[in-house]
């Protein structure tokens, strides 16, 4: 019996929104905390930098990866699908996109998130791979 408590002890630990798009497998749904971003009176996805592996010739490690794309709103006690674009801060030749799909329960707690697969890459001018 004292696995089954463990289990349960792992699905309520919280991830960052940030350590759940660098980290978290997809299929998966985990409880997520800093996933809103006040913006004035809107709130939206944060789009926090990331660190993840670029496979570019000129980076071929850890770069820090900045979302490249438009301020996404979210609504607070509602389900939604999202795509987030996030681009190679070093060589802006990498593209990673992910498809996750949020519930925000909360303004400022806990809320859920799932990602739908693995990141798609993107080379800037090819298509994905």
């Amino acid at each position: 019996m004292p696995e089954e408590k463990k289990e349960g002890e792992e699905k309520s630990i919280s991830v960052s929104w940030a350590t759940f798009l660098e980290a978290c497998l997809p299929g998966k749904i985990y409880p997520v905390k800093e996933i809103i971003e006040i913006d004035g009176p809107f709130f939206n996805i944060a789009t926090p930098d990331l660190r993840l592996h670029c496979s570019n010739a000129s980076c071929n490690g850890k770069q820090v990866f900045s979302y490249n794309g438009l301020k996404l709103p979210i609504n607070i006690g509602k389900k939604a699908d999202y795509l987030l674009e996030y681009i190679c801060s070093n060589c802006k030749a990498l593209h990673i996109s992910f498809a996750v799909h949020v519930q925000i329960g909360s303004l400022f707690g806990i809320n859920k998130a799932i990602k739908y697969g693995e990141p798609s890459h993107l080379w800037k001018g090819m298509r994905r791979e």
